[in-house]
């Protein structure tokens, strides 16, 4: 079901997409404004988030970013859903941006990934956020006004050609990164991780299949 073509939206579906689209745009939204208690209201009491600098569940989450105290907006470029019954996919094509001291110059990080959500809706219609990861494709490191500043390739080395930069970025701000998350140069594991969680959405047709 996964990257297949969505059949003609009926009533119900369009409203079920709409809701999903409005709940992880302001997810991300409370993230880049520091709306922590908003942004909580976003995540199922089990959920599971597991990014570049960050394991655990959503409130966890929520309070780590907050102690984190950066301003990391997200530029998001367009969104795809779709949905099973209670369960649902989203993949939001975002950049994920933010500016650091590097050698006493401000420099500008961006970030290019997929954001990865899973959704599940609760008795009462309302849908949540249950699990959370990217999937990393390129990122930048570059000088924000015009200047000279040498950064040895040496210095990048050990960092996963997907995610370089912001792993370089995080541990300079004292953050360890998980150097074995999805990312578009290890392909067979991006491949496995879709199909994993393609099974988690067609739940109830492997049940029938069985």
């Amino acid at each position: 079901m996964l990257f297949t073509r969505n059949k003609p939206y009926t009533n119900e579906t369009l409203l079920a997409k709409e809701n999903i689209l409005e709940l992880i745009q302001f997810e991300r939204f409370c993230r880049d404004n520091a709306l922590w208690e908003s942004m909580e209201t976003c995540f199922a009491n089990d959920s599971y988030i597991n990014i570049s600098w960050f394991k655990g569940n959503g409130s966890e989450f929520v309070a780590s970013s907050k102690a984190m105290n950066r301003y990391a907006p997200h530029q998001i470029h367009n969104s795809q859903v779709w949905i099973n019954d209670t369960r649902a996919v989203a993949i939001m094509q975002a950049t994920i941006q933010t500016r650091l001291s590097i050698q006493n110059v401000e420099m500008e990080l961006q970030s290019d990934a997929k954001l990865v959500y899973c959704l599940e809706q609760d008795k009462q219609g309302v849908w949540y956020i249950t699990r959370l990861e990217c999937i990393y494709e390129k990122d930048s490191l570059t000088p924000v006004k015009p200047t000279t500043i040498n950064l040895p390739k040496g210095d990048f080395a050990d960092y996963r050609p997907s995610y370089a930069c912001l792993s370089y970025a995080l541990n300079a701000i004292g953050y360890d990164v998980n150097s074995e998350l999805q990312g578009i140069d290890r392909p067979n594991e991006v491949n496995a991780y879709y199909a994993e969680i393609d099974d988690w959405l067609t739940f109830k047709e492997k049940e029938k299949e069985a």
